[in-house]
């Protein structure tokens, strides 16, 4: 909805409800005024409401259903409008029983000079107020009772007098009641309650009250006066607002703050529990492909079977996010038995217009969490776990490792902090030699992306590369880097830089290339740019696009983490490329075994002399020393890098 339409849609339903003295654009400037303050006052907007005169609890209802239309406004704030609302409410209700209260003892204390008039007065207050009203004696009897309260437990007229007050109480709630009665005829003043009356059917009616002592002359108790106003609607609006803020509106089970709770709660009693979180996987095929319908058909399947995979033990299930789940189990052993049978329980077709469709998921289950553990780190722990097992295939379940868990955090919290470091100018470029492997001659300077950390010290290249593949920051912080590497080599000396997937494939590259090249005097023919090969090996993509279209501007192409997987002989053979860059954990493994007979040592002797016969040079990194340098130019490698030519 439009928030400028806003306060004239609100002006107009709320006063079909009530009426007050104002005119309908005075009405709809106070509701503008309402409108701005909204999110940041909420509980003051749920006042003003009041104050302007719409205190009728229809009024509320009708604003929450105006205003949860308004983009940003959540259960919360509606929540605090109503509690606020309802403040008001009382507090002008409590006001109006305040003037009445006062009326009865001035009729009293007036009683020899005017007790006709007074009496006249008392018994028009009671029997024409909006609130119900009884009068009882010290023994609880009902002595009088107008006509609001009896409409409002649904007795004919008449016929509460002499009825006993407690039998019109719930049960739950007369011992209580009994005992704050009798400490009025001590401590005097007034009670305010909040409880429960049954009407004549037997429903239960929610009440506020206010319960005054009235003495005789000479001073002793004689009655009590209690007001009753009928708040089972606002009751039932605040339970149901309270459940929307802990519960998921689609599957009806408990949502994150509430499974939070349950979790903060398990762990301070040191409970042996176990939680197994479960994360859907492509489930964005059932939306994308079906509709949103089939989707949400399927995530209620989806709850309703992962609660009956648990129905016979003691265990919470709660849905986290969009296509998250959790479950809290005692005893914590039952864990890995249910997170086992998860995809089991989910391969059963759901059927939606005639579609069977189904969905599996990653698992992740947390055995004993140490005591003390924050839930929010706990959940973060099950989070990186789901990530290692979708790295692994789908379908898979596994047992969170703290340690590992602590491994990846730190790795990715590296992650999230690149932007800022680049930001505040803690990255930098390095120049590493290239070199031929027979004589280490430098051919080009290799361009390494540096950052010292001033919390964790100098990160090594490998780990900002992979850092930086990993991340959004490819293409920003990539195009900065192969600027800085131009401005360091200049007019001299070939330069190699090798790009990140997102930046190979970026679809203005060519026009990146040519515009730093011009502004550093780097000549494209003195420009090598490594691509990944397993980004350049989709059949007619962009990497493949860029490669030719660079080659033929004179740039050379390097395809980097050669060794990895199929298709890279076919991008050799098929693309313009100079060069091949082996893979970081290639070259590791044929160092362990150079001397010996490894399968990795044996295919590297068959694919370099391949590669090299096609006139494409190879580029050996981590060369560490001459023996594993005169071994990779004894396979055919024509060039190196590593500590050996001073990286």
């Amino acid at each position: 909805m439009d928030r400028a339409e806003l306060p004239a849609r609100w002006a107009a339903a709320v006063s079909r409800i009530t009426y007050v003295p104002l005119d309908r654009a005075a009405v709809e400037r106070e509701f503008a005024a309402l409108v701005a303050r909204l999110a940041a006052q909420p509980a003051e907007v749920g006042r003003g409401i009041v104050t302007l005169g719409f205190r009728h609890p229809d009024c509320l209802g009708t604003t929450i259903g105006l205003l949860a239309e308004l983009p940003g406004v959540d259960g919360h704030v509606l929540g605090e409008l109503a509690a606020g609302f309802a403040e008001a409410a009382r507090t002008q209700l409590f006001s109006e029983q305040e003037n009445l209260h006062a009326a009865l003892h001035r009729a009293k204390d007036n009683a020899v000079r005017s007790l006709a008039a007074s009496e006249a007065r008392f018994t028009e207050l009671f029997d024409t107020s909006a609130l119900g009203m009884l009068v009882t004696d010290p023994g609880g009897g009902v002595a009088r009772a107008n006509e609001a309260i009896e409409e409002i437990l649904g007795h004919p007229r008449g016929t509460l007098f002499r009825k006993r007050f407690e039998d019109l109480l719930h049960p739950e709630d007369r011992t209580y009641l009994r005992g704050r009665y009798a400490e009025l005829a001590t401590s005097g003043g007034e009670l305010r309650e909040r409880t429960r009356m049954l009407r004549a059917d037997g429903d239960v009616v929610w009440t506020r009250i206010a319960v005054s002592l009235l003495r005789d002359a000479d001073g002793l108790p004689d009655h009590h006066v209690t007001m009753v106003e009928d708040i089972s609607d606002l009751h039932l609006l605040e339970h149901r607002i309270t459940y929307q803020g802990t519960h998921d509106m689609l599957t009806g089970l408990p949502n994150r703050s509430a499974f939070t709770s349950r979790l903060e709660e398990a762990i301070g009693a040191g409970a042996d529990f176990a939680v197994v979180h479960l994360a859907l996987e492509d489930f964005a095929v059932v939306n994308d492909g079906l509709g949103r319908h089939a989707g949400d058909r399927l995530l209620t399947s989806v709850a309703s079977r992962v609660v009956e995979l648990v129905e016979d033990t003691d265990a919470v299930v709660a849905r986290l996010g969009d296509h998250e789940f959790a479950i809290l189990l005692r005893p914590a052993d039952a864990g890995p038995r249910i997170a086992a049978q998860v995809n089991d329980a989910l391969a059963e077709p759901t059927y939606v217009d005639g579609t069977g469709i189904a969905v599996s998921a990653s698992v992740a289950v947390a055995v004993r969490p140490a005591a003390g553990t924050p839930p929010v780190e706990l959940l973060r722990a099950t989070d990186i776990t789901i990530r290692e097992l979708r790295a692994r295939g789908r379908r898979q379940w596994g047992l969170v490792d703290a340690a590992e868990v602590a491994r990846r955090s730190s790795r990715w919290s590296l992650a999230a902090a690149l932007p800022g470091a680049w930001e505040n100018g803690e990255l930098d470029v390095d120049l590493e030699p290239v070199c031929g492997l027979a004589d280490g001659v430098r051919t080009s300077e290799r361009a390494v992306l540096r950052w010292n950390s001033p919390t964790r010290g100098l990160i090594p290249a490998g780990m900002c590369a992979d850092l930086l593949a990993e991340t959004g920051m490819g293409v920003s912080v990539g195009r900065w880097m192969l600027s800085r590497a131009a401005e360091r080599v200049g007019s001299k000396g070939r330069l190699y830089v090798e790009l990140t997937a997102d930046l190979a494939a970026d679809a203005d590259l060519v026009a990146v290339v040519r515009a730093v090249c011009a502004s550093s005097g780097v000549e494209l023919s003195r420009l090598d740019l490594g691509m990944p090969v397993g980004a350049a090996a989709v059949p007619d993509g962009p990497v493949a696009d860029n490669v030719v279209v660079l080659a033929d501007l004179g740039v050379r192409v390097v395809l980097t983490e050669f060794g990895r997987g199929a298709g890279e002989l076919g991008c050799v053979a098929d693309l313009p490329v100079h060069a091949v860059r082996v893979d970081d954990g290639v070259a590791r493994r044929v160092a362990e075994e150079v001397g010996g007979g490894g399968m990795v040592v044996e295919a590297v002797r068959v694919v370099v002399p391949l590669v090299r016969g096609r006139g494409v040079s190879v580029i050996v990194p981590g060369v560490g020393d001459w023996v594993v340098a005169g071994w990779w130019g004894s396979a055919g490698a024509d060039l190196g890098m590593g500590e050996l030519f001073g990286e």
